[in-house]
């Protein structure tokens, strides 16, 4: 049996086991007339207790690999591994949506956390006590080590920074629209987006602050702040070409809609909020831990 077999396979495919193991449980328990939540497995309070099983399956995987030898990123890969096996699964339902909308964007978002952030938060918390890991000071040294490259500390550490607040926000202000008193009033899509807009400012001003504070130049400052607006632009394009997003006629008019609500108003949005750190003298970058 090879080292990887012992180290990550076997371990990788306990956790897997005891993720797929505990929802089935859970769900032969669940009452047949609770909802589950939006893209969830189960009602709140068994989704609740799934992700508290998990840290279990989590600290025996990365026991089994540790026992056999593995490294501590091999351990925790192998602890991680159902939720990387969900993000093929997520990526392809995201590319065969047929006619994207707040709604089925903000029931993506759900599914993507249900399934693959928070039991990924769960099955960590159980690992990383099996390794001992500081994880304050792992995470300090991770960001200021020198083997960091340059691009990743100037630019895409700060680009998933902005991403991340800007998909919160979006989520936030859908969740608020999608209620009834204002989808009744045909007011929903001004309630997601007009709020969005108006906190985009902050994500981008996140983006090149942190930029900025890693020492980077203006460029790649103003590139973090508007990696949104970047980021959904190259997804929509992806999507037209392949033929998953069709324009509705006359199709000059709508994509010149969504060319000004979807890329230009949040691109301006992002950028208002990014070239104050744009044009500000570099801060002093900060002394790598010893």
């Amino acid at each position: 049996m090879s080292n990887r077999t012992r180290t990550l396979w076997l371990p990788g495919l306990v956790s897997l086991t005891g993720y797929l193991a505990s929802m089935f449980i859970l769900q032969r328990a669940v009452p047949p007339f609770q909802k589950s939540l939006n893209h969830a497995a189960f009602p709140l309070r068994y989704q609740l207790l799934w992700l508290a099983a998990l840290p279990l399956f989590g600290a025996a995987s990365a026991h089994l690999s540790r026992r056999a030898g593995g490294s501590r990123s091999i351990g925790l890969t192998a602890a991680l591994f159902p939720s990387i096996v969900m993000v093929p699964l997520w990526m392809g339902l995201a590319t065969r949506m047929n006619h994207p909308s707040p709604r089925q964007w903000f029931g993506l978002f759900c599914g993507v956390m249900n399934w693959i952030v928070l039991p990924g938060m769960a099955l960590l918390l159980g690992a990383l006590p099996v390794w001992r890991a500081k994880v304050a000071e792992d995470l300090k040294k991770i960001f200021y080590s020198r083997t960091m490259n340059t691009r990743t500390t100037t630019f895409w550490l700060p680009a998933l920074a902005s991403l991340t607040a800007a998909m919160v926000c979006l989520a936030i202000s859908t969740l608020a629209g999608m209620q009834l008193r204002f989808v009744a009033r045909g007011l929903a899509t001004l309630v997601v987006y007009i709020p969005w807009l108006l906190m985009l400012p902050l994500c981008g001003a996140a983006g090149a602050y942190l930029s900025r504070r890693a020492g980077g130049k203006r460029r790649a400052c103003l590139c973090a702040g508007l990696f949104p607006v970047i980021a959904l632009t190259i997804l929509v394009g992806f999507l037209t070409l392949i033929g998953e997003f069709v324009y509705s006629k006359p199709q000059w008019l709508h994509f010149s809609m969504a060319l000004l609500f979807g890329a230009i108003l949040p691109g301006a949005a992002l950028l208002l909020g990014a070239m104050p750190f744009a044009r500000a003298s570099r801060l002093p970058q900060p002394r790598p831990a010893p």
